[in-house]
């Protein structure tokens, strides 16, 4: 809700006005002395525009002077003298003329200098002459000159300025009531729909544009009728304002309880009998009380906010219930101290502290069950007046409200402030509300490491948390935090940030700042000025990204302020790395033999996690559980591919005011040891997912010896490819070919210029022998009109020799293929198959990586998948159910849902959380290719269910997730269920794999039990430790699953992969 000053002080001129300064030289010898005289008034030609002025005494039978035109002789000012002036012609005389009459339009003790400013223009340079006030078209007339506001016209341009770029909010609009309390000029009025946006946005500016000013400032009053609007509907209800201790049965033995103290919403937000105004502390305007059905507080999640300016201290503002009266008690830890004085109006700061400690709605409780607190969170404006903002009645009250106090002189000031609030209140409901998963993790040794990001500030953050000792439960407090030491770093010139440009180098402006560097042209490119043009702050831009934030603020000319130097890390999850530990020793090719002096010598390397961020940078930090390092950021890498030229696209981009987030570095990166070069090294190949269409490939092999100086070393390559190559969704893999090449292995993405799906192989040293840096294998299934993409690829080595022979990967057609590279020669390499996919799951888009497996039940191999795509923002309202497939690959093709045994699940929702059980028939595998089971189609608001997360073989029996996306408030994006049932049969029986009756053990009680709900949040992937699963969860915490992963077959997870989310 916002609170307008209407008093009838914001009548008065915004001083100094734009366009003013006391440094002007006119070049004048003017002697005009103002004597007895104490006020100037104007004139204004309702036809011309041109200026008459006359001085006043304004005492008792004080005297006029004759109405005047300035002039450079006679009728200027002397610059050092002092008068009052009124600056706005607001009457309308008869005579043709307006005048200024109104005292709300004084501005106290203006200069000579200001006022021959005020009345003149400059005609030829040096000379000036009598100016006319007229709009920038030269024939409207206007009341005073052009470029001066009045403090009310000033609130309007920033508050319309604000409507116009609000979206996804519902806002309100109040004014003072005069001397009693407020007026409502609308109730909460919805943004969100964008097919009625724009006329809502005219509505709003319209009743903006029609406050008059005049009347008081009834701060208190005015914020108790905010408290009374966001309680309508249930105004009648009991609200614990306060608690008081009590014996509880009389004795004063008794040990004393704390109890609460109540009253009606209506009467706790109600106005004072007795005070100089009425009890009546909200003027509704006309529009009726919202009702139950239709309350301002809607939903539990909803976060609250009162934005509200002021021009002045309090006037008629006495009439308050005796309960806000003094609401802010002993007034510790009041910034300002007491000012509880009744008589000297000061209860605005009580009230502040009311609406932001008193639950408005405690019928309201969260999804399972738990109270909310739902209250009002305030910030306040002290707009056009010196010092208002450091008085102690304004220090409380932004102390006491939860968001602050804030000041702004000017229209200028007052957008930048407006936007700066809204910018923190984006902050808050991002952090509860996210609506793609903000959560990644990853066990590794004793500690779980968790990436989330808060969408209103495009913050990361990167947590390092203990795991019990059984592995069921976090540390209390987390390890250590990456952006907040990131930030706490005070020199960031020994930051280690390298990039590309025709090889590694050093990111700084002296290695890629200069004309005719790949970074120059992006880095040129203007974040103030639109189109696209170049200034020189190339360098000021580079230091920004290193992590200077010298330059951030809130003006124009400023670069962007951020939450942190950690960007948003949104759909890169984190990948630890220590020492080297593959089985890479029992492998037959050439080199597996060094392997373990390789492990040897790099035992001890230091511990790093790797992620990305939408700060264009791929980060890696010290994972070290203790010691000064734990948690610091080693080293940096910037892709060239996230730069570009395109105005509010690249780089350039992060540094500007207007910025919309945009994704740079987005991708889950893999390592792996790989023999190249005749020499055992760990490899990193990143991608950037929804940021771009590029990947890289670093060598990480020892992050001790990581310096600037061996940035050409540390980069072996970027590739990008401008027909084929999409946007790299598609999560590499890494491994060696039968022709003796270590490769990184990746679908080609989305939205490729030829609209085909295929396979990349690219080989690290950069050359398989032959002049070629990688193998294409395309599917065929090319088309513009209907673009087709391959999706993250899953790596077999059936013979277990250490190389790669089958590669799997689907596509956005629902094909899932099989790509046959036995052969000792590239040129050998292709679709298995005679072309055909291995099965197609008919307009459902496979968007994760399958889970290979030998097939425990029969021969060759099974290929584990779910359907469902969640990639655009369209994607959240999508009504059609996804599946999960598990199908043989034995040398049959062109499979569909008719060669599998279907399976059918079941609703239980007697128990403490819905659950799920499965029934089909038993199957032959040597006459059915597998099994499938389909997910629940959506209604309503509600998605439909699908796979979007790599499944997981453990033992017998195969883990996925699913998600519902939901267009429902506080559903955290939406829910979903964990999955759990044989591999092989697709049912349970009485084999459970998950907890169905939530008593922390799998038990027979749990037989039949195949998925169990998640509600509000939806989890992603999860990682396996000892017999439980840790899941993230769309709302950033992780939790804990106990599960079973024992179980007997002839089978054995075949796909390589890091178990992190895709």
């Amino acid at each position: 809700m916002f609170v307008l000053d209407s008093s009838g002080s914001m009548q008065s001129m915004l001083y100094p006005p734009e366009g003013y300064s006391d440094s002007i030289d006119h070049g004048l010898s003017c002697s005009l002395e103002v004597g007895r005289y104490d006020r100037v008034e104007i004139a204004v030609n309702k036809t011309t525009g041109s200026v008459l002025f006359r001085l006043e005494e304004t005492g008792r039978g004080g005297s006029t002077s004759s109405w005047k035109t300035w002039n450079t002789t006679s009728n200027c000012f002397k610059d050092t003298e002092k008068i009052d002036v009124y600056l706005y012609a607001e009457s309308s005389g008869g005579d043709g003329y307006y005048y200024s009459s109104n005292n709300d339009h004084l501005v106290e003790d203006v200069s000579g200098h200001f006022l021959n400013w005020f009345f003149s223009t400059q005609g030829t340079p040096g000379s000036y002459v009598a100016d006319h006030f007229l709009e920038e078209d030269g024939t409207t007339v206007r009341r005073t000159k052009l470029g001066v506001e009045r403090r009310t016209d000033g609130m309007k341009t920033a508050a319309n300025s604000l409507i116009a770029d609000l979206s996804d909010v519902r806002i309100g609009l109040m004014q003072f009531n005069g001397s009693n309390g407020a007026k409502l000029l609308t109730g909460l009025t919805d943004l969100t729909d964008d097919s009625t946006a724009e006329a809502t946005k005219v509505s709003l500016t319209t009743k903006v544009d029609a406050i008059s000013a005049s009347g008081y400032t009834p701060l208190a009053e005015s914020f108790t009728a905010v408290g009374r609007y966001f309680v309508s509907g249930y105004s009648d209800a009991l609200l614990t304002y306060d608690t008081q201790l009590e014996d509880d049965d009389g004795d004063p033995d008794t040990e004393e309880v704390e109890t609460p103290l109540q009253a009606t919403a209506n009467s706790i937000f109600a106005g004072a009998a007795g005070g100089s105004s009425t009890t009546t502390i909200l003027n509704w305007g006309g529009i009726d009380e919202p009702s139950a059905a239709s309350s301002p507080i809607q939903y539990y999640c909803q976060q609250n906010f009162m934005v509200a300016l002021t021009d002045g201290k309090p006037t008629r503002d006495d009439s308050v219930s005796s309960i806000l009266v003094g609401f802010d008690e002993d007034c510790n830890g009041n910034p300002g101290g007491c000012t509880d004085d009744p008589d000297e109006m000061k209860e605005m700061d009580d009230v502040i502290k009311a609406l932001y400690d008193i639950d408005l709605r405690p019928d309201m409780k969260d999804l399972n069950g738990d109270p909310v607190h739902n209250n009002i969170t305030s910030y306040i404006v002290g707009f056009a007046n010196d010092g208002l903002s450091d008085s102690d009645l304004m220090k409380n009250a932004g102390a006491l409200g939860g968001g602050g106090v804030y000041t702004a002189d000017n229209a200028g000031q007052l957008t930048d402030t407006f936007n700066t609030i809204m910018k923190r209140v984006r902050s808050i409901t991002g952090s509860s509300g996210a609506i793609s998963f903000n959560s990644t993790s990853l066990q590794a040794d004793t500690l779980l490491f968790n990436a989330k990001f808060n969408s209103g500030q495009w913050r990361g953050y990167l947590s390092a948390w203990a795991l019990s000792e059984d592995g069921t439960a976090l540390a209390s407090d987390e390890t250590w935090e990456a952006s907040e030491l990131l930030d706490a770093r005070t020199d960031i010139d020994d930051r280690l940030i390298i990039t590309y440009d025709n090889g590694g180098v050093v990111f700084t402006a002296a290695a890629v700042g200069g004309s005719g560097t790949l970074h120059n042209g992006d880095l040129a490119i203007s974040s103030t000025v639109s189109g696209g043009t170049a200034d020189d702050k190339v360098a000021e831009r580079i230091a920004y990204l290193r992590g200077d934030r010298s330059a951030e603020g809130e003006d124009n000319d400023s670069f962007r302020e951020r939450g942190s130097r950690l960007g948003d890390i949104v759909n890169s999850s984190p990948i630890y790395v220590s020492e080297p530990n593959e089985a890479w020793s029992n492998a037959s090719f050439p080199g597996h033999e060094s392997y373990e002096t390789f492990i040897s010598e790099k035992a001890s390397r230091t511990p790093m996690v790797y992620v990305g961020a939408n700060d264009g940078l791929l980060h890696g930090f010290n994972a070290s559980s203790t010691g000064a390092n734990k948690g610091q950021e080693v080293i940096a890498y910037l892709p060239s591919a996230v730069l570009s030229s395109t105005a509010g696209e690249g780089l350039h981009a992060l540094t500007s005011q207007d910025y919309d987030h945009e994704f740079y570095t987005d991708g889950t990166p893999t390592v792996r040891d790989a023999y190249i070069d005749n020499q055992w090294k760990s490899i990193l190949v990143g991608g950037l997912g929804a940021g771009g269409k590029g990947y890289f490939a670093l060598d990480v092999t020892d992050p001790s010896s990581f310096s600037a100086d061996k940035a050409g070393d540390i980069v072996l390559w970027e590739f990008t490819q401008a027909n084929d190559l999409g946007f790299t969704f598609s999560r590499p893999q890494i491994g060696r070919l039968p022709n003796g090449e270590w490769a990184a292995i990746f679908g080609n993405g989305y939205n490729s210029n030829s609209g085909d799906a295929g396979l990349f192989i690219v080989y690290l040293d950069g050359n398989d022998g032959s002049d070629n840096a990688y193998k294409y294998i395309s599917t065929g299934t090319a088309s513009l009109a209907d673009p087709n993409g391959l999706s993250s690829p899953a790596i077999v080595d059936e013979n277990k020799d250490g190389t790669i022979d089958r590669i799997f990967a689907g596509d956005l057609k629902g094909n899932m293929w099989a790509f046959d590279v036995s052969a000792s020669s590239s040129s050998d390499w292709g679709v298995a198959g005679e072309g055909a996919p291995l099965f197609t799951a008919a307009g459902k888009a496979i968007t994760v990586a399958p889970e290979v497996a030998r097939n425990g039940e029969s021969t060759g191999l099974v290929v584990a998948f779910g359907t469902g795509q969640y990639i655009v923002a369209s994607d959240t309202t999508d009504l059609n159910a996804g599946s999960f497939y598990v199908v043989a690959d034995n040398g049959k093709y062109s499979l569909s849902e008719s060669d599998l045994e279907v399976r059918s699940l079941t609703l239980d929702e007697t128990g403490e959380v819905p659950i799920r059980t499965v029934d089909g028939n038993e199957f032959n595998w040597s006459s059915k290719s597998g099994w499938y089971m389909p997910l629940q189609t959506g209604s309503g608001t509600d998605g439909g269910e699908r796979v979007v997360s790599r499944a997981s073989v453990q033992g017998s029996k195969i883990y996925f997730n699913t998600i519902i996306p939901s267009g429902q408030i506080c559903a955290a994006g939406g829910s979903g269920w964990l999955m759990s049932t044989n591999l092989f049969t697709g049912l349970v029986g009485d084999d459970p794999g998950l907890d169905g009756n939530r008593n922390g053990e799998i038990d027979d009680d749990d037989a039949g039990t195949a998925g169990v709900y998640i509600a509000g949040k939806m989890p992603g992937q999860s990682g396996f430790i000892g017999d439980g699963q840790w899941i993230p969860m769309s709302d950033g915490t992780p939790i804990y699953e106990v599960g079973d992963t024992s179980g007997a077959g002839r089978l054995g997870r075949l796909s390589w992969e890091e178990m992190v989310p895709n």
